[in-house]
């Protein structure tokens, strides 16, 4: 009774919020506004561009995984001056519809689409729902009107061909050496991955350019690239773009170091779980020394794709780790069913009674 008492005073106050921002958006003098949405990797790609671009320019951007309308407004109620001259603004969304009133409260000329999956599939209720549903940021770009299209993913890639028929300029990236990509793509060569952090030949156009992140995993070169494109984007030069990237850090809880005791190493990435970035972080454990050990949550909101999801990856830690400890039952049998078929079924337990 209370929380329906406060659902109609809630609703109304955060429009007033939502109006007061977008009128002080409007009012703004001329900035560059970046777009951002996928399914995975919006926050770190935010977080890395905001590192490369805040080397020249006065950024603001949405804090931590705040992606939706009100968190919006409450930046920019917050943060926005006079002298802000790009917004960067993660979008996040649980239905179709959303984006597209964020992009008409921001108007992007910039929208960056990291990747999609079966994340969230219990909402969206299909990959080709979830698409759809992130390209109204593609659709409601303005001005620059240019799309930067991750070229690995097969569902983005769908989605840059979208966005060329709609008669947006699509910027690619890519790790897949000699992709025939239309127009002059972001590609990274060489790439070598450790405890340490990430380094690449970075190749645009006909320069090639070195870069070297303490951001560890493999998979965060494509954040990293899709940063750098986005800063390229708004008009910093390339080689500068690059130069900044040396200065990213993980994004807390998301592939961060920590020390133990006698030597061990913790890798945090608890900020978020979905079957890519789980089986990319059973990657990175596979290339370090050592007793190599996974306390993996169970995903969520995977609708028909949840029981194939635990078994894949069920199937990659059972590769990779010595010992995996579920920290409750849910899927234990699909996650189970993935790990017996590489003989670590005995190697899997549950925190739960």
């Amino acid at each position: 009774i209370l929380v329906g008492f406060l659902q109609a005073p809630t609703f109304f106050y955060h429009r007033f919020l939502i109006g007061r921002a977008t009128k002080l958006l409007r009012r703004h003098k001329a900035m560059a506004v970046i777009g951002i949405t996928g399914s995975f990797g919006k926050t770190s790609t935010k977080e890395f561009l905001a590192t490369i671009l805040s080397s020249k320019y006065k950024v603001l951007k949405t804090e931590a995984s705040k992606n939706s309308p009100i968190a919006i407004a409450e930046t920019v109620l917050k943060g926005l001056t006079d002298d802000t001259q790009i917004f960067i603004v993660e979008m996040g969304a649980y239905k179709k519809g959303e984006i597209a009133v964020m992009a008409d409260m921001v108007r992007p000329q910039i929208g960056i689409v990291t990747a999609i999956n079966a994340q969230h599939q219990d909402l969206f209720g299909s990959l080709d729902a979830t698409m759809r549903a992130k390209y109204e940021l593609i659709q409601g770009l303005q001005g620059k009107q240019i799309a930067i299209i991750n070229a690995d993913n097969a569902y983005t890639r769908h989605m840059g061909e979208w966005a060329k028929r709609d008669g947006r300029t699509v910027w690619w990236y890519t790790t897949r050496i000699g992709s025939e990509l239309e127009g002059i793509p972001f590609e990274a060569r060489e790439i070598e991955a450790d405890e340490n952090g990430v380094s690449a030949r970075i190749l645009y156009g006909k320069r090639m350019f070195q870069l070297t992140t303490g951001v560890i995993g493999e998979h965060q070169i494509q954040n990293i690239l899709a940063a750098i494109a986005g800063a390229v984007a708004a008009g910093m030069d390339m080689s500068d773009a690059v130069k900044a990237a040396k200065h990213i850090k993980p994004f807390s809880k998301t592939m961060e170091r920590v020390m133990g005791i006698h030597g061990s190493v913790f890798i945090n990435d608890t900020f978020n779980n979905n079957p890519d970035a789980a089986k990319a972080a059973i990657h990175f454990l596979a290339k370090t020394n050592g007793r190599k050990i996974l306390v993996f949550q169970p995903m969520v909101e995977l609708g028909t794709y949840a029981d194939e999801s635990h078994k894949e990856v069920g199937r990659a830690a059972g590769r990779v780790c010595d010992d995996i400890i579920l920290t409750n039952k849910n899927h234990y049998e699909h996650f189970l069913s993935g790990a017996r078929e590489t003989g670590a079924e005995l190697r899997v337990r549950t925190m739960a009674p």
